[in-house]
């Protein structure tokens, strides 16, 4: 069965993610070895929660990077604050910590940052979420409540 190529049909792309406040959940990270600086890192990919009613619903925020390094602790604490770990609370090691910030609703604010002439969204700033939580990445629904 042959087909004819239509570009009027090919739909648009992604509508661009613009700086301000979004609902997401870390999707998956990778712990990456240490760059030329000689630092450590954990680079994390967050979805924008399509359960909430908000622009860019399932689109992906990429390449979150937390440098491990004292001056930027920081991003990782005010992380873990957004995501409600307690005060205190003490991890074995940064894949711990990922593997437990990974699928906790956080809001985040998007900013932009310029690489070779092209903007691209960055997170700049961690805060509760003030949706629905959500359980393993998905949000919570009376279903999922005991009592």
């Amino acid at each position: 069965m042959g087909f004819k190529i239509d570009h009027s049909r090919a739909g648009s792309d992604f509508e661009p993610i613009k700086p301000g406040e979004y609902e997401v959940v870390p999707i998956n990270y990778e712990l990456k070895p240490a760059t030329d600086s000689g630092n450590n890192r954990i680079v994390f990919d967050y979805e924008i929660r399509s359960d909430v009613d908000q622009p860019c619903q399932g689109q992906k925020l990429l390449y979150d990077n937390f440098t491990i390094t004292e001056n930027a602790m920081w991003r990782i604490q005010q992380a873990s604050k957004a995501a409600g770990f307690p005060d205190g609370m003490e991890f074995a090691n940064f894949k711990e910590w990922a593997d437990t910030f990974k699928g906790k609703a956080v809001r985040v604010y998007v900013g932009e940052r310029t690489h070779n002439g092209k903007k691209y969204p960055e997170v700049k700033r961690f805060m509760e979420s003030i949706a629905a939580p959500v359980i393993e990445g998905k949000p919570l629904s009376d279903s999922d409540v005991p009592f």
